[in-house]
């Protein structure tokens, strides 16, 4: 497979779990309008049931100096509001500017009431989407990590500043409060021209429902459009350090993209210069398009045919490559191949398989040269000398228990046991408390020291049909602890 074609199958994978995550989100957005809208029609309706005359209520009414008694019940009200919802400083702020507004007629009153509303449902919108941003900063920095290789120092940190950054001369937040400012301004207009023309409840909360879905859809095409945003700055310093000088743009869903999107598409751009809106997502609202890490390099090109393969980050395949390259090893490309797809996500299910069958020549034609390239690979690894350990943990299998049994059975003491898959071991013990078996070799000199490419650091790996004496077998607080020699 083509890098361009590679990275556009992900990107649109990657797309269509966007947009279904956005589609929860809006649902918690729903519920947040919701709220606020139910509560302010409760609002209006208990002002025009506590004022309202025969003929209604006139602006001579609405703007009658309010009790005493009233504005201790908005200060209550306000006092436990502000302790439930746990308020940000912002809004904290918006409040206080109601609460000065409020002591001077009933109709400010009224608006006092409904800006307290507005401002818990802002908030609770505030919170929401800055805990998806840094959610999908964070997942985009952890994806370009499995791709690439280097892990971003400090993804938390990295991440809120990403997602906290201004965007065309202000932040999400800023925009969220505006929008509230705006809501809030029309409400009131809205309310003081239904009390100039006497108009009923139910009109205005007709005409309110009508805010309130401008609003919402305001809010949702804000939070998209952000959500694109910080990917695009995740994606953007992943690049960066892994030592990306360029990238290209991907216009997603490609047919139905707009015209500035396929304009831009497959086009290469310094990531130096990359900049949301200019040359990288998202160039509009509800932009769902991306990018991808580019290299003019024939082991990148080489690098994602075989992905599918071996599965390992550019970083670790380059390194792999160099090691196998080096004066003490030489793999061919079918053994290099083989180390990478056993070592990538292929373990448990080769090792399995020969588990089960005990001629290897009985496999799948596919698996059998899997086994044969592998078994090449591993005679020309140096072997390890020094003492090993190997943790098993079966606690994430519904019979944990029948298993540890099955396996300890295995090992009987002064006797010898074949193992008939590949045997992974460690140069050193891991603390892992679910681990129930922890079986220790003693003076290895048999295994394949697989660290020396660079595969992981710690590691030794056994062939198949590795033989062991067992010395000793006991259990001890639970954990069962068995050492063995080589035969």
């Amino acid at each position: 497979m083509s890098s361009k074609n590679y990275w556009r199958e992900r990107e649109e994978r990657q797309r269509k779990l966007n947009i279904k995550n956005e589609a929860e989100y809006q649902k918690k957005l729903d519920d947040i309008y919701a709220d606020m809208l139910e509560n302010i029609e409760k609002e209006i309706n208990g002002f025009y049931v506590k004022y309202a005359k025969a003929e209604g209520i006139t602006m001579a009414e609405a703007k009658k100096r309010i009790a005493k008694i009233d504005i201790e019940a908005y200060a209550k009200k306000a006092k436990r509001y502000v302790k439930n919802k746990d308020l940000s400083k912002k809004a904290n702020d918006e409040m206080r500017y109601y609460n000065a507004a409020m002591k001077i007629n009933r109709l400010e009153l009224l608006k006092a009431n409904i800006g307290m509303h507005l401002v818990g449902g802002y908030d609770e919108i505030e919170k929401m989407f800055g805990d998806v941003f840094t959610q999908r900063t964070e997942e985009e920095m952890r994806k370009q990590a499995g791709i690439l290789g280097k892990t971003i120092n400090d993804n938390a940190k990295k991440a809120r500043v990403i997602v906290d950054a201004s965007y065309k001369n202000a932040t999400w937040s800023e925009r969220i409060w505006a929008h509230q400012s705006m809501l809030k301004s029309e409400i009131d207009k809205l309310l003081q021209e239904g009390l100039i023309q006497g108009k009923h409840p139910s009109v205005l909360a007709r005409h309110l429902e009508k805010l309130f879905g401008v609003s919402k859809s305001n809010a949702m095409r804000l939070m998209v459009t952000e959500l694109a945003r910080v990917q695009t700055e995740a994606q953007k310093q992943s690049y960066i350090e892994n030592g990306f000088d360029h990238y290209q743009y991907i216009a997603c869903q490609k047919l139905d993209a707009c015209s500035e999107c396929k304009r831009l598409d497959e086009k290469v751009f310094k990531v130096i210069d990359m900049m949301p809106g200019e040359n990288a997502p998202p160039m509009h609202p509800y932009c769902h398009c991306s990018t991808a890490a580019h290299m003019d390099d024939n082991d990148y090109e080489k690098w994602l045919d075989t992905y599918s393969e071996h599965g390992l980050d550019f970083e670790s395949w380059q390194q792999l490559k160099a090691q196998s390259r080096n004066d003490k090893i030489q793999l061919d490309e079918d053994e290099l191949s083989a180390l990478m797809k056993y070592k990538s996500f292929e373990s448990y299910t080769i090792n399995d398989l020969l588990r089960r069958c005990e001629d290897p020549q009985k496999l799948p034609e596919k698996d059998q040269q899997f086994v044969s390239h592998l078994d090449s690979a591993l005679t020309k690894v140096p072997q390890y000398e020094g003492d090993l350990v190997r943790a098993v943990d079966f606690s994430s299998y519904a019979d944990c228990e029948e298993r540890i049994i099955k396996c300890v059975e295995e090992f009987v003491e002064k006797k010898e046991i074949i193992i008939d898959q590949y045997w992974s071991t460690s140069k050193e013990e891991g603390y892992n408390e679910e681990a129930k078996i922890v079986i220790y070799i003693q003076n290895s000199k048999k295994g394949r020291d697989i660290s020396q490419l660079g595969l992981d650091e710690k590691e030794v790996l056994y062939e198949r049909k590795s033989g062991f004496k067992v010395l000793s077998k006991k259990k001890v607080d639970g954990v069962w602890y068995i050492l063995l020699r080589e035969v």
